[in-house]
């Protein structure tokens, strides 16, 4: 017995050496972002740690890589000569033209699916298909993946406003918008002995986490894990500020904003919407009702959509089998 116990305790320290060193090969912590960006590709498959770099900009903290020309999540990914997710846009705005910038984080960016199914190409297409004047849609979508709020506002303000939009849409997200990406974090203590990152993968028991330990992506860092320069971004109370912001430079230019919640799982209204919890994006919402803004909500279309098709959310994600719950071009 104690030689099968002494041979497991070494078995699972081999292994935990294993993954540290597995950790320290492919960091994606903010350092990584710093030290690798001779690694950076722009064709061929594409993870997202590839196409992104530190911007000179401390409140945007990273920028996408312009003229990107891959695949991303089994998805076309293509960016324009200012490192944007769609085709090129000239900052001077065409005769009769009204444009619309769309402003978010990776599901306004468009995760994992191709850029015609993403709702600002969609909605640039109905616009002009519908249209019964003179006048052309321009919808831009400047959605770059793990944006939050404060950085958003940002966007806005030191390039979006360049490009004359006559309106804005922010996407909202709730728990993105209040956090950072995963690899805006401080570099793992590969040297601990209080923390066993192998442990955490088999207590999950998903495959999932450990990817997401492995690669750059944007599950949310914990806040306590944000390097001190960042700590400004993140929490509620500096969303609502940037919320702020971005109503005065809306106001001063006389652009009206839309507020687009961000849904991804209903299950819960669908059985038991009496002890539901609260929304954690309510205040969001409150709040841009106070700022003017015009709050659209699909809540209730895509739920509606699911029962008449007897779906389940998880028909709505990109591949739900590795976690990945963006919505998917359906």
């Amino acid at each position: 017995m104690l030689a099968i116990v002494f041979g497991c305790v070494v078995a699972f320290v081999a292994m935990e050496v294993f993954v540290r060193a597995l950790l320290a090969s492919r960091p994606n912590d903010i350092e990584a972002l710093r030290r690798f960006n001779h690694a950076k590709q722009t064709v061929g498959e594409l993870k997202l740690i590839h196409f992104v770099r530190i911007s000179d900009n401390p409140r945007l903290v990273y920028e996408m890589l312009p003229n990107i020309e891959g695949t991303f999540h089994k998805a076309p990914l293509r960016t324009n000569s200012a490192g944007f997710a769609d085709r090129e846009r000239s900052l001077e705005k065409p005769a009769r033209t009204f444009r619309i910038a769309v402003i978010g984080d990776s599901i306004a960016f468009g995760w994992g699916v191709p850029p015609e199914a993403r709702y600002s190409d969609r909605l640039e297409k109905f616009l002009n298909e519908t249209a019964t004047t003179s006048t052309r849609y321009e919808v831009l979508n400047f959605g770059i993946p793990g944006y939050n709020t404060v950085m958003e506002a940002e966007l806005l303000r030191t390039r979006v406003l360049r490009y004359q939009p006559d309106a804005i849409l922010i996407g909202y997200c709730a728990d993105n918008d209040t956090s950072l990406p995963n690899f805006v974090a401080r570099p793992r203590p590969l040297y601990t002995l209080t923390h066993s990152y192998l442990w955490e993968m088999l207590r999950t028991r998903s495959v999932a986490s450990a990817r997401s330990a492995l690669e750059a992506g944007v599950q949310y860092v914990d806040p306590a894990n944000v390097p001190p320069e960042y700590q400004a971004l993140v929490g509620w109370d500096r969303a609502a500020q940037a919320m702020r912001e971005i109503a005065d430079l809306a106001r001063e230019r006389k652009i009206p904003v839309l507020f687009l919640r961000d849904y991804y799982y209903f299950e819960p209204w669908r059985t038991t919407p009496s002890t539901l919890p609260p929304d954690p994006g309510a205040d969001a919402d409150a709040l841009a009702k106070q700022l003017g803004f015009v709050v659209i909500s699909p809540f209730q279309s895509l739920l509606e959509f699911l029962d008449r098709h007897g779906l389940h959310s998880f028909a709505l994600s990109v591949d739900i089998e590795n976690g990945d719950a963006h919505p998917n071009a359906l």
